[in-house]
């Protein structure tokens, strides 16, 4: 990210690696008298006198004060930009509220990468690629079971999101390094990475009239007509000022949950005891507004994760030197896993750990391909040894263990797999070693509510909830059914492309008229 970490964000906004909830004391649980996913009540679109623990009718909030707009965007994470960008170039009047001091939300701690096919980076590259590789490499980590209509329309879009993007101020080169899953060089970079990317559309939407901008703005809850269960806006306080805010149509741009403890232990339980690198707004509210409603939430126990968090200096350390041979044992001094994977799915594994530790151990032959070694040095968080032994003792793992487990790495490397199934190994693996402590991180969730490929949120039975649109982190999302399986830019592409769309479907549509968009393969191919 530049010269700025992921946790230099998140001090600047004055928030430490572990987070709470926000104000709301939000929880997880579903509102009384209702099953997951949705009441009759709400499916049928009448009042019917349901009592809800967050929505409010527009009866109720006659003495806030009171503003209009075409189209209310809630959060101003990398979604909820791009729908408030896209929203006004089709003409809407549009009001964009975040809850924190400063815009940004997950995009602005993210790596700024994405996925792209067919862009004039890959051109200029000489990358021969195609849509169908990119969908496949995507959906491959959770074994083809997520949503193919998501994943085509985010990897067709690509290109154009890209193009647009740059257009209102963002830079993409594309990495020389071909990313762990990837069959191709397709990763894209902003420039300063995320915080390079808000700071562009955020001076694009500055510098746009249709757009109002409230921060320090804390939605607390959605405004339903009278007389049915149509979304006509949402009510909050804008500092200790009651506001309710009326839109034709309303884009939930909200983020994940992964700042909520509470829905983080009913669907995450595994990453409970992780470092906590999210937004500090990820606190999984418009999700239990739109579940209120009906939605129906899927991927709840997805999330990305990061398997490679220093723990002496609370910074995510270089996944490489695993990559290219290095090894990790826990504190007993044993192996536990295939080293070779993603930095997302071997997190749960480290978390699962005697008190979620292990140690990154390597030789010299990793250190000569490291970019991050020296300042490991500099802040002395290596643990040295000249022998298997001096390195167990330094780590205080039992001496007789580890030197088994190098041991047998050894006689692994000589026989070209070892017993994970690695075959992605060194040349050799003699001493002197070297080791640091690791944990697991969690970096954002990836389940949320269903919604079609227009962004309209959906209930089970795939009827519409009337005026209601979603984008980014709090919707569903392809990286998984449950569990860490991650691919590098999912979750930014997501954000950015269907933003986009949402922003221009709560702009263009009547709610009234509005109808769900459903994908069909063969549109595809055509």
């Amino acid at each position: 990210m530049g010269n700025l970490t992921r946790r230099d964000l998140l001090k600047g906004l004055g928030i430490g690696s572990v987070m709470v909830a926000s104000a709301g004391a939000l929880s997880a649980c579903t509102p009384a008298g209702k099953a997951t996913g949705g009441n009759a009540g709400a499916a049928s679109g009448s009042a019917d006198s349901v009592a809800y623990q967050y929505a409010k009718r527009k009866s109720d909030v006659t003495s806030m004060t009171q503003s209009e707009a075409d189209v209310l965007v809630i959060g101003g994470g990398g979604a909820g930009l791009c729908a408030a960008l896209s929203a006004s170039e089709q003409g809407a009047k549009v009001t964009i509220c975040e809850k924190m001091s400063v815009l940004g939300g997950a995009t602005m701690l993210s790596s700024g990468k994405i996925p792209a096919v067919g862009t004039k980076q890959q051109t200029d590259m000489g990358e021969a690629d195609s849509v169908g590789a990119c969908v496949i490499d995507i959906m491959r980590p959770s074994n083809y079971s997520v949503r193919p209509d998501l994943v085509y329309t985010v990897t067709e879009q690509s290109k154009d999101i890209i193009e647009w993007t740059e257009s209102h101020g963002a830079v993409w080169t594309i990495d020389e390094a071909l990313y762990y899953g990837q069959t191709a060089h397709r990763m894209h970079t902003t420039n300063d990475a995320g915080k390079g990317l808000t700071d562009a559309l955020i001076a694009s939407m500055e510098a746009d009239q249709n757009v109002t901008e409230m921060l320090s703005c804390e939605i607390l809850g959605l405004v339903l007509a009278d007389d049915d269960d149509s979304v006509i806006g949402a009510y909050g306080k804008n500092g200790k000022e009651e506001i309710a805010i009326f839109a034709k149509n309303t884009v939930l741009a909200s983020s994940g949950f992964a700042n909520n403890p509470d829905m983080l232990a009913q669907y995450c339980p595994e990453a409970v005891d992780a470092v906590k690198v999210v937004a500090p707004g990820a606190t999984g509210e418009g999700i239990l507004w739109a579940q209120e409603l009906g939605a129906e939430l899927q991927n709840m126990g997805a999330y990305q994760g990061h398997a490679f968090h220093g723990v002496d200096n609370s910074q995510t350390l270089e996944q490489g030197v695993a990559n290219n041979g290095g090894i990790i044992v826990n504190q007993e001094g044993n192996r536990f896993m295939s080293e070779y994977g993603g930095y997302s799915e071997l997190s749960p594994h480290v978390l699962a750990q005697t008190d979620h530790i292990a140690y990154l151990c390597f030789t010299d032959a990793q250190i000569e391909k490291s970019v991050k070694y020296a300042g490991w040095e500099e802040e002395g968080i290596v643990f040295k040894g000249a022998t298997a032994s001096e390195l167990a003792t330094a780590i205080g793992a039992d001496a007789a263990t580890f030197e088994k487990t190098i041991a047998e790495y050894q006689a692994a490397i000589e026989k070209g797999e070892d017993k994970f199934n690695r075959s992605h190994l060194p040349s050799g693996f003699d001493g002197p070693y070297y080791a640091v402590k690791i944990t697991g991180e969690i970096r954002h969730t990836q389940g949320g509510m269903s919604t079609d490929v227009a962004g309209h949120v959906v209930r089970p039975d795939k009827s519409l909830i009337k005026g209601l649109y979603a984008a980014g982190g709090c919707t569903e999302g392809f990286s998984s059914r449950g569990g860490a399986a991650y691919m590098s830019g999912n979750g930014l592409i997501q954000a950015l492309v269907f933003g986009k769309i949402a922003g221009a479907a709560a702009a263009t549509e009547d709610k009234e008229s509005a109808a769900l968009v459903e994908w069909k393969k063969s549109e595809i191919d055509a």
